[in-house]
């Protein structure tokens, strides 16, 4: 598994060698005594997690807040104020990783500052589309929205043969070049299989070092994502928990996007049929309502499961945690998600179904070793 940090929205070398005594005079820290002028210079070797925790060191420094005296003391507040948690939140990471089948597939990993109190997402693209396509959504995902916002840790995936995921190593040591146009029914068969099982083993790995909670795991499925998402979270659900620990039924929510019954030979109502996915799922379909076949679709989907999600029975109850949301157009997929008007309400509107319906239920976190083979 390789890894490469992405640069920050707030490129934090802009104040490399800033100091601006605007929050505090020179002084000695409280607990050692050591003396500390100049602490907010940016030392560019330092990652993200220490600066933080230089930031947070100088709230306990036994300091008096003096008023600026210049412009460049000014200029200097305002770089202050985005040196805050939210911000340096920003910092991403693309890694490679390994499916079984010998796939490099590619991911971006954006973590959240709640570490093991944080929901997981998955978004998993749309057909002929790539993980780029989404940084906005996960970046707007990961940021917390107001005081007690959520900020969730998400991962965008090229599946095999799109974006940074075109490389097959055969068993024989020559190299299969994937192109998204040329798959076959089962390359799309080996996503659910083995792109989806690599994702999986990344997030146990980033659950048993606290950085996520992946008992709270939520999958954004776009196009034909959503159908990988949906057969995927079957499997999930389809792992009774063991003596020694949990194995799977990790899934709480799918997003799904235009889903189609069938997409690409990948057909869903086995899927929609399994119990787990029935019951225990929240699910929302957002999609463009001005096509019939796509509505024609979502009304199966919904008959598979909407007896499992009875309305409230009072309106101050919790919503339903199902929801079909149409959109007034006839776009789908990523293209629905790309529009600017729609785009970001959307997301909201997401990010507000997953809060009630996931974050705000408390899943225990619990350390496991990937128990599925």
């Amino acid at each position: 598994m390789t890894v490469r940090a992405k640069t920050p929205l707030f490129h934090l070398k802009v104040i490399r060698y800033l100091y601006c005594p605007l929050f505090f005079t020179s002084g000695s820290h409280k607990a050692t005594g050591e003396r500390c002028p100049g602490w907010l210079r940016y030392n560019e070797k330092a990652n993200g997690r220490q600066f933080n925790q230089v930031l947070k060191r100088g709230f306990e420094m036994g300091n008096r807040p003096i008023v600026p005296q210049n412009s460049i003391c000014l200029l200097g507040s305002f770089l202050w104020l985005a040196m805050t948690p939210a911000a340096l939140a920003q910092e991403s990471k693309d890694i490679t990783l390994k499916t079984k089948d010998g796939v490099n597939l590619a991911i971006t990993y954006y973590p959240s500052a709640k570490k093991e109190h944080a929901l997981p997402i998955v978004i998993l693209h749309d057909q002929q589309d790539s993980r780029v396509a989404y940084d906005s959504i996960a970046r707007k995902l990961q940021q917390p929205q107001g005081e007690d916002g959520e900020s969730f840790a998400v991962v965008t995936v090229d599946l095999r043969g799109h974006g940074g995921s075109t490389k097959q190593k055969l068993p024989d040591g020559t190299t299969r070049e994937l192109d998204a146009a040329k798959l076959k029914k089962y390359d799309f068969e080996a996503m659910v299989k083995y792109d989806m099982k690599a994702v999986r083993t990344f997030l146990v790995g980033k659950n048993d070092k606290g950085e996520i909670n992946l008992n709270e795991l939520s999958i954004v499925g776009v196009g034909l994502g959503a159908s990988v998402a949906t057969i995927w979270t079957a499997h999930d659900w389809a792992y009774p928990p063991l003596a020694v620990g949990k194995q799977g039924q990790d899934v709480k929510a799918l997003v799904l996007i235009s889903p189609r019954w069938k997409n690409n030979g990948l057909l869903i109502q086995q899927a929609v049929q399994q119990p787990g996915v029935q019951r225990e799922v929240a699910l929302i379909m957002i999609y463009g309502r001005d096509n019939s076949k796509v509505r024609a679709d979502i009304r199966r989907i919904y008959k598979q499961v909407e007896k499992y999600h009875p309305e409230p029975e009072s309106a101050g109850d919790k919503s339903r945690d199902l929801v079909g949301l149409g959109v007034p157009t006839s776009l789908q997929g990523g293209k629905l998600l790309q529009e600017v008007g729609i785009r970001d309400k959307v997301v909201q509107r997401i990010t507000d179904f997953l809060n009630l319906h996931v974050a705000q239920e408390n899943h225990e976190w619990l350390k496991r070793r990937n128990r599925i083979p």
